[in-house]
């Protein structure tokens, strides 16, 4: 008989240790979790496990019966289909956008966003707790990323006049500084205190060459009209020029999408 696999063997005495002393974490068996409030995933509104949402898909796809299933080329190739572009202008007119664009997830529109729009001159201010999606985009890009104390405007303002005193095209206005924010922060469940941001950001860089971006994944469905998030809750659309909704929280499902100008998607695309 051949010998048990190294790697196995070691795996299986790492793994009977931890049951010994009871640190062996495996998955519930899924009866166990029938009729149990659900504090453990980002079903918020319970159209996942109502079932609501899998009844609505087939609906959906019995009025189309075109819709194509399965993997498909990128945006550049043959990934676009009517489809898909109807439902871009669905998601701006339902968030009173110019334009909107769809992604596979949330984690990928940030990464997109902060990787390839920001210029090698610009800076981009971030709170210091942002996701870690735009980190990921921001190590990817060509900015200078410039982080502030969690929601705290005395370290925004700080960082805000350094960055005046350091950069002369952004004092002159001929830079841009991007300010990344998330209206509700996941961890602690706090609330970015917008409004006051727009104003110290504003009158620190009274040229106008700021451009505000947000990540709404933990507002959308929750707030504002029609579940539309913080900022048009707030009454901000107009200041955030880019907005990042998700579909994988309250939405039940999967997927992300932008509204932003038009420009701003010709670029991403």
């Amino acid at each position: 008989m051949p010998k048990p696999d190294a790697l196995q063997q070691n795996l299986q005495l790492i793994l009977d240790s931890r049951q010994k002393q009871g640190w062996l974490l495996e998955p519930p068996a899924p009866g166990t979790l029938a009729g149990m409030v659900d504090f453990g995933s980002n079903d918020t509104l319970s159209l996942s496990s109502s079932g609501l949402l899998g009844k609505g898909f087939l609906e959906e796809l019995e009025r189309h019966p075109d819709f194509i299933l399965g993997a498909r080329a990128s945006r550049w190739g043959e990934g676009s289909t009517d489809y898909l572009f109807q439902l871009e202008e669905h998601i701006a007119r339902f968030h009173n956008a110019e334009s909107a664009l769809f992604f596979n997830t949330g984690f990928e529109a940030n990464v997109a966003i902060f990787s390839t729009i920001p210029q090698p001159e610009d800076v981009v201010l971030y709170d210091s707790l942002i996701h870690a999606s735009v980190r990921e985009g921001l190590y990817r890009g060509r900015a200078t990323a410039v982080p502030f104390a969690h929601n705290d405007l005395s370290s925004l303002r700080q960082r805000l006049q350094t960055i005046k005193d350091q950069y002369v095209k952004i004092r002159s206005g001929q830079a841009l500084v991007f300010v990344s924010l998330e209206s509700f922060y996941s961890m602690d469940g706090d609330v970015a205190p917008l409004r006051a941001i727009v104003k110290e950001v504003r009158e620190q860089l009274p040229l106008g060459n700021t451009t505000f971006v947000i990540d709404e994944a933990h507002s959308t469905g929750l707030v504002g009209p029609h579940g539309s998030g913080l900022v048009s809750h707030l009454g901000l659309d107009k200041e955030f020029s880019i907005r990042l909704h998700t579909f994988g929280k309250a939405h039940g499902a999967s997927g992300g999408q932008l509204q932003r100008p038009r420009p701003t998607s010709i670029y991403i695309n």
